[in-house]
């Protein structure tokens, strides 16, 4: 016996599976670190917690850390002086991430590094990030410029960097000199929040030793939504910060 199928049943597939496969708004999501965290094999098991957020965005927070560290079998205390072990963690930027800059870039600024507009790390002691430099000339046409090039000219052959070179730089990729094409458009939006972690472990002799590490959260959407992102930001937070433990 054949049996016919509503044409109102299979529009509603169609509707159903259109909303599964086509219509995701987020293209990609992941987490960066800086470094690791390995910390030495312990019974120890009190741990006091510190949770900030100075960014725009305070419902990024990984408030649920404590939660994830009891279910590890951890015990949450409020006096630092009783625990084995200090967890500080403070999201400290949220934005939308400017032309050219990556996760493993502000990643690399490392722990406590100052963040510019878009997420564009800020130069320690005055220096010149050239991975960086490298990173945002990248995304200009004619292929971009290879490291050596870049570091040469920005140099000037000297020990400071030549910032005139480099804006010779940057405006020959918007189509200065003849035959270069123009910079690819991109209406992708990636969203970022960045935290930094210290984790201090006690013990029992000797100086309490100190563990750093700066991660960065995104997501890629074809359209910023923070409200989509937000969510996503905080659950990477959360594992990665509780991962060491």
């Amino acid at each position: 016996m054949t049996r016919a199928f509503s044409p109102c049943i299979a529009g509603g597939w169609l509707v159903v599976l259109l909303l599964l496969t086509g219509c995701s708004n987020i293209l990609r999501s992941g987490l960066v670190n800086d470094t690791s965290i390995l910390l030495p094999p312990s019974t120890a098991r009190t741990i006091y917690v510190q949770i900030r957020n100075t960014s725009e965005n305070q419902h990024a927070t990984p408030a649920d850390i404590p939660a994830r560290l009891t279910a590890k079998g951890y015990q949450v205390v409020n006096d630092p002086l009783g625990a084995a072990y200090w967890l500080q963690t403070q999201v400290v930027y949220c934005h939308k991430a400017g032309d050219g800059v990556r996760p493993e870039m502000v990643a690399k600024a490392g722990f406590g590094a100052g963040i510019g507009s878009g997420g564009t790390p800020l130069a320690n002691a005055g220096g010149l990030d050239m991975d960086a430099m490298g990173g945002m000339f990248g995304r200009l046409g004619g292929g971009g410029m290879n490291m050596h090039a870049l570091r040469e000219m920005a140099m000037g052959g000297g020990a400071a960097p030549d910032l005139n070179a480099m804006m010779r730089m940057a405006m020959s990729g918007r189509g200065g000199y003849p035959g270069m094409a123009q910079p690819q458009q991109n209406d992708d939006s990636l969203y970022l929040c960045v935290a930094d972690v210290l984790v201090t472990e006690q013990g029992t002799t000797g100086q309490p030793r100190r563990y750093q590490m700066r991660s960065v959260a995104h997501v890629l959407q074809k359209k910023l939504n923070i409200e989509e992102a937000t969510p996503i930001v905080r659950e990477k937070f959360g594992a990665s910060i509780t991962g060491a433990f």
